[in-house]
């Protein structure tokens, strides 16, 4: 009884493995599965002849194959229909701006000047018209030979001394309708048959007083301009300012001239020339100078009291 139990188990174990395989079998090949079956009930049968009277029935049915085939069906899709889009249209045409005209210019008024006669207004007198120098249809006189060049400073009358001769018959010479109207470098016709000469002996001048560059000359009292230099009618004494401005003194045979300092009011440095000069006003040596001198400044007046007096019943 005890290996029967046994015995039991390890049959159904082979049962179901068989089983397992019988299905494989019977799916791939049917045939070998009714061999496999007869086989597996020989062993069955003829085991349980030795061991047991048990006889165990197993009917396996064949189950048809399965037919797998797919069936796919494919609905055609409608296309997609192009809806025409909007017609383009020419692109336009330009043309050019048709110019407009401007408007006319308003005429402006013209303004019309009426000359208006000139007024007399009495004791009004108007501006002078120059007097020209040459008379007009004269002709200058061929036979005097000798020419003189206006100098700086001359003057007609001390031409005409210088040869003998009068300021009128000079200015009739030349032409000259003015006497006061000549100018330096004008070159005037003259007589004589040679160029009078000085009889003065020209030499450097030398200053005395003031001494050259003197700096300590007072604001206020006498200066006295000495010099030494060639013996002439006359002298001309000029005097140039710190500002430029000039001072000029006629000096007649002699060497030397003072002034009042009030005559020089500002303080600075000064400078002067001498010039010799003839009986004409015409230099004719060279001139000395520059030289120079320092001014103080004019001493302030101080106040001076005023003085009351009382006469009887006043």
């Amino acid at each position: 009884m005890i290996k029967r139990l046994s015995f039991v188990p390890l049959l159904a174990i082979v049962a179901i493995f068989g089983f397992v395989g019988l299905r494989l079998n019977v799916r791939s090949d049917p045939g070998a599965f009714a061999a496999t079956q007869s086989a597996t009930a020989k062993v069955t049968g003829s085991a349980a002849t030795a061991r047991s009277t048990f006889t165990p029935s197993l009917t396996f049915t064949a189950s048809p194959a399965i037919s797998r085939t797919p069936t796919l069906t494919l609905t055609p899709s409608p296309l997609a229909s192009f809806t025409p889009s909007k017609t383009l249209l020419p692109p336009p045409t330009f043309e050019p701006p048709t110019n407009t005209p401007l408007p006319s210019a308003i005429p402006t008024a013209t303004i019309t000047f009426t000359p208006i006669g000139l007024a007399q207004v009495p004791g009004l007198v108007g501006a002078e018209t120059n007097t020209p120098i040459s008379t007009p249809g004269c002709i200058v006189r061929k036979d005097w030979k000798l020419t003189y060049t206006v100098q700086f400073n001359d003057a007609l009358i001390n031409i005409a001394k210088l040869y003998n001769i009068s300021t009128t018959q000079l200015m009739q010479g030349n032409c000259l309708s003015d006497a006061n109207k000549i100018y330096k470098g004008q070159i005037l016709h003259v007589p004589g048959a040679a160029q009078p000469t000085s009889s003065v002996q020209c030499f450097p001048i030398q200053v005395l007083t003031p001494i050259n560059n003197t700096v300590t000359l007072a604001g206020s009292g006498q200066l006295t301009f000495h010099w030494y230099g060639p013996r002439v009618p006359r002298d001309l004494i000029r005097v140039f300012a710190p500002d430029g401005t000039k001072t000029e003194y006629m000096v007649e045979l002699r060497q030397d001239y003072s002034i009042d300092l009030s005559t020089l009011p500002k303080a600075g440095l000064y400078q002067w020339y001498v010039y010799p000069l003839d009986n004409n006003f015409v230099q004719n040596c060279p001139e000395g100078g520059p030289w120079n001198f320092t001014k103080a400044p004019a001493p302030t007046p101080a106040p001076t009291s005023a003085v009351i007096v009382k006469t009887p019943g006043s």
